[in-house]
Order: structure tokens, then C-alpha cells, then sequence
């Protein structure tokens, strides 16, 4: 088929602009096809993680309320495959959570320390369980007699903790015969004004114990 003379100038002028212009288009295009891609490899990805974490939480959930004779070495191997392959998960965090309440029950005061301070290493992944992971730990400590490491644990609390902190920190304290530091740490527990009544009857009554007012 012929074309015309102003025809052909078109297509010469397209035939042109895309030898100019023609690869950097492509390019463009095969980047965004690309980019969507990976969005979507992505996402499958993360499912795919979280789906795997949560199976390895599940078994640590149901070892840590077994009774048999393999439930703590069931409950070892997940939660420990939790923090290696999926350490960045909130099931990772929940289930060091757990796994150190079992360890606590069962007296066994390393393993609990070794869950606890992994979840207090990762502040910035998971900042509203640290505070939790570190009083649990200066429970610990203080039942191993480590009071120093117990007291370490209980430095500058985060506002919402501060009144558990100090209740803490009085109960290391008595355990170390420091009575009068007790009551001090104690009663700053007091010092917030919307405490459960629960609370502060328990508070008080430690208080009143060692001849505090």
C-alpha cells in the first residue's frame, strides 16, 4: 500500500522519534512491570513468613501447657526457630514471651533469662513488649540472686511501667535487707494517681510490713 506524501513524513517523523525515544520507553515500562512484580513477590513473601512464624508460635503455645516428657524439647526448638528464621515477627516476641514463662515455672532461670534478654535486645522491632521483657527479667534475676543485674533491669521505665517498675524494684530491694530503699521505691510506686485500687492495697500493705506509714 502507498502512502501519500504527507503520510510518509508522519512516518518518518514516528519511525524517528521512537529510535530516539523508543528504548528509554521500554525501559521504563519493563522498571514499573518489575516494580509490581517485586511488590507482589513481596507480599506473597511476607504472607508466606508470617504463615510459617505462626505455626512455629502455635507449637511453643501448646508445649508450654503440655505435660509430657518431650513438650519442653518441642517448645525449645520452635521458639529457638522463631528467633533465627523469623526474629522480625511479633510471633517471634510472643512466643520468647511465652517460652520464658514456661522456663520460669519450671525454675529454669537461664533458659528465661536467655529468652527475655533476646526480646529486650530488640527495642526497635517490638517496643511495647521490651518493657514487659525487662521486668520479667529482674524477676528472674532477683530469684537467682543477681540483684545488681535485677536492679539494672528497672532503670528509666517508660511512664505507662513506672508505677510496676518501682513495685519491683522494692521487692529486689527488701530481698537484698535494703528495708528502708524498699519502702522509698514503694512508695514512689504510689505516686500515680490512677492506680487499681488492687494495686495499691498491695502496695500499702507491703509498705506497712516493714514499718513503713
Amino acid at each position: 500500500m502507498a502512502f501519500d506524501l504527507e503520510e510518509q513524513e508522519k512516518i518518518d517523523t514516528l519511525k524517528a522519534w521512537w529510535d530516539r525515544f523508543g528504548s528509554m520507553i521500554l525501559t521504563a515500562i519493563i522498571v514499573v512491570m518489575l516494580g509490581i512484580l517485586g511488590w507482589y513477590g513481596w507480599n506473597w513473601y511476607q504472607s508466606s513468613q508470617v504463615k510459617q512464624a505462626l505455626g512455629y508460635y502455635e507449637i511453643v503455645q501448646t508445649s508450654a501447657i503440655s505435660s509430657d516428657a518431650d513438650g519442653e524439647a518441642r517448645l525449645g526448638q520452635a521458639a529457638a526457630e522463631l528467633k533465627k528464621e523469623y526474629g522480625d515477627t511479633a510471633y517471634a516476641a510472643r512466643g520468647a514471651l511465652l517460652a520464658a514463662d514456661f522456663y520460669i515455672r519450671g525454675r529454669n532461670y537461664e533458659k528465661a533469662a536467655e529468652e527475655l534478654n533476646w526480646l529486650a535486645a530488640r527495642g526497635s522491632d517490638f517496643p511495647e513488649l521490651v518493657p514487659v521483657a525487662k521486668l520479667r527479667l529482674a524477676s528472674v534475676y532477683a530469684d537467682q540472686k543477681k540483684f545488681d543485674e535485677a536492679l539494672a533491669q528497672l532503670n528509666n521505665p517508660p511512664e505507662p511501667f513506672k508505677a510496676l517498675y518501682d513495685d519491683r524494684k522494692g521487692d529486689v530491694l527488701v530481698a537484698q535487707g535494703k528495708k528502708a530503699e524498699a519502702v522509698a521505691a514503694w512508695k514512689a510506686a504510689l505516686g500515680d494517681q490512677q492506680l487499681p485500687p488492687a494495686f495499691v492495697n498491695t502496695i500499702q500493705l507491703k509498705i506497712s510490713a516493714l514499718g513503713g506509714e
